[in-house]
């Protein structure tokens, strides 16, 4: 008998009949799950991967819906509609913009929905509070430790003392990103330059628009702008503008000199944990949002930009192992 098995089996040995009854249920039934993307892009899929490694690592058979509206919020009704005709046990929604419409869309669902990848649930009217859920709906937060994101601006650009960011002012993603920054440069003596965008088309420009008003730019982890980083970093590697954003991706394609992000591995494991108590009965009401701890956070910076910009690497991170070439 495979070790699996022999556990499982010593588990159901030792439990009284009303426990063995539903540990029998949830390790027969197959379990039908959504999974709604705002688009396709390495980070979410990397969010997806471990959501559902994490089930399978919990003992539960699930099926899967999955389908993705290509950045564009306009089709998300469309494909929220359409997974949730299919009567699933969960639905997982990622982004801000899909979770949001998937609220509003699908309010007279029955059936639970997590998130992952929302930066401020709150903000975005998902959930009450940090520490409960809504009736249908509670899940994982990306907002990154904005204490830490900054330190490291200083560690590898101390020079900074004007920090800019570009940011949709229509997401509330975006905003949320904003509000925390701007409650913690103050601390590292900065001063943040903000620029408002609300149009894919007029990014260039607006990041242009930075040039000798700010020494660093940072780009929020937003539905819009990740997009568009190859057409921020033309502009950013023109003007030598230092880039920073949440997504390292960006900083391993040398769009963008660095991040420190949340560790999306780290996160579709926390929201796995999340869907599993929900599937087997637990009420998202009662699940406080996922906040990613110090420990799951990455940093990854662009060997490429470094040399563009001519910025030597600090010696506190010369054993960081977070270039890439």
């Amino acid at each position: 008998m495979k070790p699996a098995l022999i556990l499982q089996a010593a588990r159901l040995a030792a439990c009284v009949p009303l426990a063995c009854a539903a540990s029998l249920v949830h390790a027969q039934q197959t379990y039908k799950v959504a999974i709604a993307q705002f688009g396709p892009d390495h980070t979410l899929d990397t969010l997806v991967s471990s959501f559902k490694k994490e089930l399978a690592r919990q003992g539960l058979k699930v099926s899967y819906d999955e389908g993705h509206v290509n950045f564009d919020r306009s089709l998300a009704p469309q494909l929220l509609n359409r997974e949730a005709a299919g009567k699933p046990d969960l639905m997982l929604t990622i982004t801000t913009p899909l979770t949001q419409t998937a609220k509003q869309v699908l309010a007279n669902r029955s059936f639970p929905i997590v998130f992952g990848a929302v930066a401020n649930p709150v903000a975005a009217k998902l959930v009450p509070s940090w520490d409960r859920g809504d009736t249908l709906m509670t899940g994982g937060s990306n907002l990154p430790n904005m204490d830490a994101s900054v330190g490291f601006i200083k560690q590898l650009t101390p020079g900074v003392k004007r920090l800019g960011i570009i940011y949709n002012p229509g997401d509330d993603a975006d905003l949320g990103y904003l509000n925390a920054l701007e409650k913690v440069v103050g601390k590292y003596d900065l001063t943040l330059v903000k620029v408002g965008v609300d149009n894919a088309n007029d990014i260039p420009t607006r990041v242009a628009s930075l040039q000798g008003r700010a020494d660093a730019l940072m780009v929020p982890a937003s539905s819009m702008l990740i997009p568009a980083a190859a057409a921020i970093a033309s502009v950013t590697n023109r003007i030598k503008l230092p880039t920073y954003s949440p997504n390292v991706d960006n900083v391993a394609q040398h769009h963008f000199l660095a991040a420190m992000t949340v560790e999306y591995t780290s996160l579709g494991t926390s929201v796995g944990r999340i869907a599993a108590d929900v599937l087997r009965g637990k009420k998202p009401a009662d699940i406080p949002v996922s906040v990613p701890a110090a420990e799951d956070h990455a940093v990854k910076i662009s060997g490429r930009r470094l040399k563009d910009l001519g910025i030597a690497l600090p010696e506190s991170l010369k054993n960081c192992n977070c270039v890439v070439d």
